[in-house]
């Protein structure tokens, strides 16, 4: 009988990380729709612990005040990000795509198959000095040690010409996540960009292939 208690309770202190870590990511989901929808400051406790369908103390007693769910978010948006856009440029490695445009297809994709993401991180991270170094640390720095190798190597070898390979990157990175985030205006301009398949091919003409069709 004492083996049994012993076991169940051993079960139970086994399953607690699990659950801690799924209450965390469910909480953090919720967050970054309401942070992507009104920004942060508009954005109240009680409705991401509605939508995570949580008593809103649990967010208290899991992330702190609201800046550091804020920021519980950035760097799960940042660790994600980097993490599926490797795996992602990996798979689309190929003998005709050089690692660059691999990894600019990726991020393509990556802000296709989730809007929220790039429309939490252009919303009012800049607004906040505190919240931009963050954003900077956890998102931004990783983005540019992933690229910036790739584009300096396709700059030497003729593959792109670019003065500032950091501008190059920016001006890449932003422009994909304001097209994405501003999706629904273009197609009432251009309808075929509803299109899935269409708006992801006119992403990778418009902002990718004139960027490497020098040498």
């Amino acid at each position: 009988m004492h083996g049994a208690a012993t076991t169940g309770a051993a079960s139970r202190r086994g399953r607690r990380p699990a659950d801690r870590g799924d209450t965390e990511r469910t909480i953090r989901r919720a967050a970054l729709r309401r942070f992507a929808d009104l920004g942060f400051d508009a954005a109240a406790l009680r409705d991401i612990a509605a939508d995570a369908g949580v008593d809103p103390a649990m967010i208290a007693y899991r992330f702190g005040s609201k800046l550091s769910l804020w920021k519980a978010v950035v760097e799960a948006v940042g660790a994600g990000k980097i993490d599926m856009l490797r795996r992602t440029a990996a798979a689309k490695a190929s003998a005709a795509a050089s690692p660059l445009a691999a990894s600019m297809e990726a991020l393509v994709d990556l802000y296709c198959a989730n809007e929220t993401v790039p429309r939490f991180l252009l919303r009012d991270a800049g607004h906040d000095p505190e919240r931009a170094a963050w954003v900077f640390d956890h998102v931004s720095r990783p983005l540019l040690d992933h690229f910036l190798p790739l584009i300096r190597r396709a700059n030497e070898t003729g593959r792109i010409a670019t003065p500032v390979p950091e501008m190059f990157l920016l001006s890449f990175a932003y422009g994909v996540a304001v097209s994405v985030v501003r999706r629904e205006m273009l197609a009432g301009f251009a309808p075929q960009l509803a299109n899935d398949n269409d708006f992801r091919a006119a992403l990778y003409a418009t902002l990718i292939e004139p960027r490497l069709r020098h040498g």
